[in-house]
């Protein structure tokens, strides 16, 4: 296996994203870092400390697609096999593991690793139906077949769509057991509320539209895949955010706004944008 991985960057804590790095980067061929933050971020000490990253900013946020599209091709270009997407806030617990798997066990099919799990499973790995945004591996061969990132989707449910499109064509998601994939959510923020301890994640406005919205699209693309229950969940989950948003966030406005606006384009299947000037952050 020749691996390239590309992380995406979006206003990170720069100290926390480099540590976060240094948890894969090492076994990785070719190495992207795509800077979606509207300031470009100062990454001179990665530069340091990878003198052959492929660096990417440019003041744009273009979401996640655009960005793994463009790793796709440049990956191809360099011979590469497969593509590792990763989150800013994700580091791993022996990726090395993860990394001997995929190239000696695994399959021709999509790689993901657990997440935050908390006792070591039984099970080498076990088959998903999709996995997230950080740790996948997909073999270039396979993406060839498929076609590239839906970039109309911008942040959310971008690799799951991917893996829901593989599954279609007989492809298996598999996570791997034996490594793990620390993943923070949002700010992770805890509050205190009638005797229970509930996690905030202080999500922006446009981060709620894409997540609100995105979710339903694939009730639309995937029909036979997201049944009743899942619906069902995800409504009640957009109920959740907006009750905490409402009793403990900034901007609530405009947050609860976005909810309430991408859900009903993804009611209405329309993959239209999010757009500062109706909707704030």
């Amino acid at each position: 296996m020749k691996l390239a991985t590309i992380v995406i960057a979006y206003n990170p804590n720069l100290d926390e994203l480099r540590q976060n790095i240094a948890s894969y980067a090492g076994l990785s061929d070719i190495f992207i870092l795509w800077d979606n933050s509207e300031k470009p971020l100062d990454l001179s000490n990665i530069k340091a400390d990878y003198p052959n990253v492929v660096i990417h900013q440019d003041g744009v946020n273009y979401g996640l697609p655009h960005a793994y599209n463009w790793a796709i091709i440049y990956a191809e270009e360099h011979n590469c096999t497969h593509l590792m997407t990763m989150d800013q806030d994700s580091k791993f617990e022996r990726f090395q593991d993860y990394y001997q798997w995929v190239s000696h066990k695994g399959h021709n099919g999509i790689s993901s690793c657990a997440i935050n799990q908390t006792r070591h499973a039984k099970e080498e790995y076990t088959v998903i139906n999709d996995s997230a945004q950080s740790s996948s591996i997909f073999p270039l061969s396979m993406i060839r077949e498929l076609g590239p990132f839906r970039e109309d989707l911008f942040i959310s449910m971008v690799d799951a769509e991917m893996c829901l499109r593989a599954q279609e064509k007989g492809y298996k998601t598999i996570q791997y057991n034996g490594s793990n994939l620390i993943h923070h959510i949002g700010s992770g923020r805890k509050v205190h509320f009638l005797n229970h301890t509930l996690t905030v994640s202080d999500y922006n406005a446009l981060r709620h539209y894409y997540d609100s919205r995105n979710r339903i699209l694939m009730w639309h693309e995937f029909p036979y895949d997201m049944g009743f229950r899942s619906k069902w969940k995800h409504l009640f989950g957009r109920v959740k955010v907006m009750t905490k948003i409402i009793l403990f966030e900034n901007n609530k406005k405009e947050k609860v706004k976005a909810i309430i606006t991408g859900t009903w384009y993804g009611l209405l299947n329309k993959a239209k944008p999010y757009h500062k000037r109706n909707y704030a952050i």
